[in-house]
C-alpha cells in the first residue's frame, strides 16, 4: 500500500480573531487524510506587548502581559488539541512570541516537515496590504509544500 502523500499538516492559529471556523477545517481535514495535526500559533508586535506588560497593576507583582497572552494561546491551542482528539485526530499546539510570523511559519513546516501548510487569508488590498504586508504572500512564495488558503 502507498504511502499516504499527507501525513502531517501545520495549521497556522491566529489568535487575534475567532479560530473556531479554520481550526475545525484543519481539523476535520486531518480526520479525513488520518494525518497529524500540528497548531502553530505566533504571537506578535512582541515590543508592544512587553512595553504593556511591565506595568503592573497595584504596585504588585504579577504576570506581564506577554505571559498572560501566552498562557491565554496555550488556552486555546489545548482546546483545540482536545477538540481534535475527540475526533480521533494525532493533534499538537505551540505557539511563541515573535513579528516574524512568516518566517516562523516557514521554518515550523520545514522542522516539522510538514506536507501541507492551512493558512487564512484576509484578501486585504491597497494601502493596508502596503503597510501589514501579505503573510500568506510570503508563505506561498517559500513553503516547502503545498499551501491552502481559506479565504477568512
Amino acid at each position: 500500500m502507498p504511502e499516504p502523500l499527507i501525513r502531517r499538516i501545520l495549521a497556522f492559529v491566529e489568535f487575534a480573531d475567532r479560530v473556531e471556523p479554520d481550526m475545525f477545517y484543519a481539523i476535520r481535514m486531518a480526520e479525513q487524510l488520518d494525518a497529524e495535526l500540528i497548531l502553530f500559533g505566533v504571537i506578535d508586535t512582541p515590543a508592544m506587548v512587553s512595553m504593556i506588560g511591565k506595568h503592573k497593576t497595584g504596585g504588585q507583582a504579577g504576570p506581564t502581559l506577554t505571559d498572560t497572552l501566552v498562557e491565554e494561546a496555550k488556552r486555546v491551542l489545548q482546546q483545540l488539541v482536545d477538540t481534535a482528539a475527540e475526533r480521533g485526530v494525532r493533534a499538537r499546539g505551540h505557539a511563541t512570541v515573535s513579528e516574524e510570523v512568516p518566517e516562523l511559519i516557514l521554518r515550523e513546516a520545514m522542522v516539522q516537515q510538514v506536507d501541507l501548510i492551512i493558512l487564512r487569508s484576509h484578501a486585504r488590498s491597497g494601502v493596508l496590504r502596503a503597510l501589514l504586508g501579505s503573510t500568506v504572500e510570503e508563505i506561498l512564495k517559500a513553503a516547502p509544500c503545498p499551501v491552502l488558503v481559506a479565504k477568512a
